[in-house]
């Protein structure tokens, strides 16, 4: 269905208008008019009356009925009007139309009683007399304040409508002829009107279609003159601002074309919304409109990517994950960014095939050579106790020096041992239920001499609750024998105390001494192998430097974290966080 223009809109709003306000004008001019006709008619009867009045009194007073009569008749043919001459009792003495010695008695008349009370009577009603409508006027007749009877003047409503009915049809056709006349003059209105809307109607769809160089030419000082001038200024600033973000947009295509890594922009239903050249080489897609409406798994059926995608869905926090993709390894990174349209998911896949193949080298090698020293060191300390036992006093003090650098050289090549299992995964969990509190206590029989050396108190304080876990019992082992060793390394006297409890879905391990702490500057790498902070202590206590790595890999091993906070001088707390669905349930 076309739906109706402006111009006829606005015309037919004319239309109603007109025709309200002439139908309001006809009806109330007419009103007007009939009320001012007949205030005239009554006015002309009453004088009328009065001229009557002064003729027919000397009559009255003598009582010629007859001449009276014959004066009324003669009087009314030539002026149209009926007149009764009526007396004080109510007897017709005269009438213009009619013999007054057929009609009744008039003293009941309305008009008649306002005139017998010295008023002037006037009254619209039927004539029982002449079977018309008619209106009265009547006034008194006196002589010397004596009431002698009334003259009545009366005129025929139906002719008074005829004569109101001519003025009513002028009116009507003077009001139809404005009519007329005003919805010409609207019909040119409206399109005047209209033709600088089409006008910028137009401009505007072509703007809407990418033609930011339409203008529209207007010399109008109204509204409308603003409103052309508004969209001008409008499709101006349009061009240049479309300008500015087809040159962005050439910035960032230029951008993430020069990018080595991977890139995906992932919208709420996980489609592709944007992606890179290097994506593309990933993926084994030559065109980018071939992912277009695609799904991310639609195009990676990895489950690596899915879990990425979701956990950062999930958490609202960018992750990282290592992805399998045939023989290539990449380090995915996911974001998620928020725009008008919704939230995105930014995926980057960083090629790190290349630095896995040396880790690997260097982890095989680094194995390799601790497998290799093992058997080795291993004779040196046999060969280095038996020779022991034949050396004379000096020669055995070189003999235990050959023994503690043994052992030194031993504990190294277990710890990077452990270390390479844990790294390359080697080594598979082994859960089973642990009793915590036996398994410090059974720990803390280890270090009796050394903490009774430096006279350091152990104190342990286990919650009923974690009493019993699931875990692997050999790697906690580890993680409280280096954390315990560590603290006594580093701490000359105080104490050193073990807190195990729950904390919601967690569980908390923190060993806390009161050591000489750790420089701010090294508390990021304290977790590398090989590195000790205070290396005049490591060869003396001959520290390995792989203790807290070590500990670390566990803790990762355990899908945990670790904390540290220390300040030099205060000692060190070490805060380590499992998830109970990571390493068991609470048996407790």
């Amino acid at each position: 269905m076309r739906r109706m223009g402006i111009m006829w809109k606005q015309f037919l709003r004319y239309c109603f208008i007109i025709v309200i306000t002439s139908s309001f004008i006809v009806f109330f001019a007419s009103r007007e008019i009939k009320k001012h006709y007949l205030n005239t008619i009554k006015l002309n009867l009453e004088n009328q009356a009065e001229l009557i009045e002064k003729v027919v009194t000397g009559l009255i007073v003598s009582e010629n009925i007859d001449e009276i009569d014959a004066l009324v008749k003669e009087i009314g043919e030539k002026i149209n009007t009926r007149i009764t001459i009526v007396k004080s009792d109510g007897l017709v003495l005269g009438d213009s139309k009619k013999d007054p010695n057929k009609m009744e008695n008039h003293s009941t008349r309305p008009e008649i009683i306002q005139a017998l009370q010295g008023k002037i009577g006037s009254k619209i009603r039927y004539s029982s007399t002449v079977k018309e409508n008619m209106l009265y006027v009547a006034i008194p007749i006196k002589e010397n304040d004596k009431m002698l009877g009334v003259v009545r003047t009366s005129s025929f409503i139906p002719e008074i409508k005829r004569s109101l009915g001519t003025i009513n049809q002028k009116i009507i056709y003077t009001a139809i002829v404005l009519a007329i006349f005003a919805l010409l003059f609207s019909i040119l209105s409206s399109r005047t009107f209209t033709k600088p809307i089409k006008e910028i109607a137009n401009a505007a769809e072509k703007i809407k279609n990418g033609e930011f160089a339409t203008r529209t030419f207007t010399k109008r000082k109204d509204e409308l003159g603003e409103l052309s001038n508004a969209l001008n200024e409008m499709a101006r600033e349009l061009q240049r601002l479309f300008t500015n973000l087809n040159l962005e947009r050439e910035e960032l295509q230029a951008i993430l074309s020069s990018m080595v890594e991977g890139l995906v922009v992932l919208d709420k239903d996980g489609k592709i919304a944007l992606s890179n050249r290097n994506f593309l080489d990933i993926v084994g897609v030559s065109d980018e409109t071939q992912l277009n409406n695609k799904r991310y798994w639609e195009v990676l059926q990895n489950v690596d990517i899915d879990k990425l995608v979701k956990s950062v869905s999930q958490s609202g926090e960018p992750k990282t994950r290592e992805i399998q993709l045939g023989e290539k390894v990449y380090l995915g990174s996911g974001s998620l960014v928020s725009e008008a349209s919704g939230e995105k998911l930014i995926v980057v896949l960083h090629n790190i095939t290349e630095i896995k193949r040396l880790e690997k080298v260097k982890t095989d090698f680094v194995a390799n050579i601790a497998h290799e020293l093992k058997t080795p060191l291993t004779a040196i300390k046999g060969f280095a106790e038996t020779l022991e036992e034949e050396a004379d006093f000096e020669h055995k003090r070189f003999l235990q020096i050959i023994k503690s650098n043994t052992d030194r050289l031993i504990n190294i090549v277990s710890d990077l041992l452990l270390l390479s299992n844990l790294e390359t995964q080697k080594r598979n969990l082994v859960i089973e239920k642990v009793d915590l509190e036996k398994l410090v206590t059974d720990i803390s029989q280890l270090f009796v001499k050394k903490l009774g050396e430096k006279k350091i108190v152990l104190s342990c304080d286990i919650s009923p609750d974690t009493h019993k876990i699931k875990a692997d019992s050999f790697l906690l082992e580890q993680i409280f024998i280096n954390l315990i060793d560590n603290a006594i390394k580093y701490t000359e006297q105080g104490e050193i105390n073990i807190k195990i409890y729950p904390v919601q879905k967690n569980l908390k391990i923190i060993v806390q001494d009161t050591g000489i702490g750790i420089p701010k500057e090294d508390i990021d790498r304290i977790f590398e192998r090989f590195y000790v902070v205070d290396k005049s202590r490591s060869r003396k206590y001959g520290d390995t430097g792989l203790g807290l790595s070590i500990v670390k890999h566990i803790v990762l091993a355990h899908n945990g974290k670790i904390d540290v906070e220390s300040e030099v001088g205060e000692g060190s707390k070490f805060i380590i966080t499992f998830p109970y669905y990571g390493i068991g349930e609470s048996l407790a």
